[in-house]
């Protein structure tokens, strides 16, 4: 099974009870908005070398969204 399809079967979103959304993906990465989960994850389905994972530092009322680089 390839990863697009892992991903059909999937909501766009999951969310943790009360704590927002924990995981989704998309092109678009959200900006401050509520309902993430601190350490919550995107896939930026159209992203690159470095542009492809972001984890939310912020919290459940202000997201703050950054690019998970790895380490070469």
């Amino acid at each position: 099974m390839s990863a697009h399809n892992a991903f059909e079967n999937l909501n766009k979103e999951v969310e943790i009870e009360q704590g927002g959304k924990l995981f989704e993906y998309g092109t678009t990465v959200p900006g401050s908005v509520a309902g993430y989960a601190t350490g919550a994850l995107f896939f930026k389905t159209d992203g690159g070398n470095g542009t492809a994972l972001y984890v939310n530092e912020g919290n459940a009322t202000t997201a703050g969204f950054k690019a998970i680089i790895a380490a070469d």
